[in-house]
């Protein structure tokens, strides 16, 4: 999707409105999933950073990670 073609101004900057738009997906779970598995590097960069607990609870992508629990275990 174009940018310029954005009716709400910063919508597509969004990755998972991005992913819903696309058609990639079908429901905004699987949108965030996704958008989870992609954004590893930036999670691990983030865990590595000198932020405090308490900063790290409320960044928008840590907040993501912990709402969508834990994965179930794959054989």
């Amino acid at each position: 999707m174009d940018p310029t073609d954005d009716p709400i101004p910063g919508l597509t900057e969004d990755p998972v409105i991005r992913l819903l738009l696309s058609g990639e997906v079908k429901t905004l779970y699987e949108a965030e999933e996704k958008y989870l598995d992609s954004a590893m590097p930036e999670l691990l960069e983030l865990l590595a950073s000198p932020l405090s607990s308490q900063e790290l609870a409320r960044h928008p992508l840590i907040e993501m990670l912990l709402a969508h629990g834990s994965r179930p275990r794959e054989d």
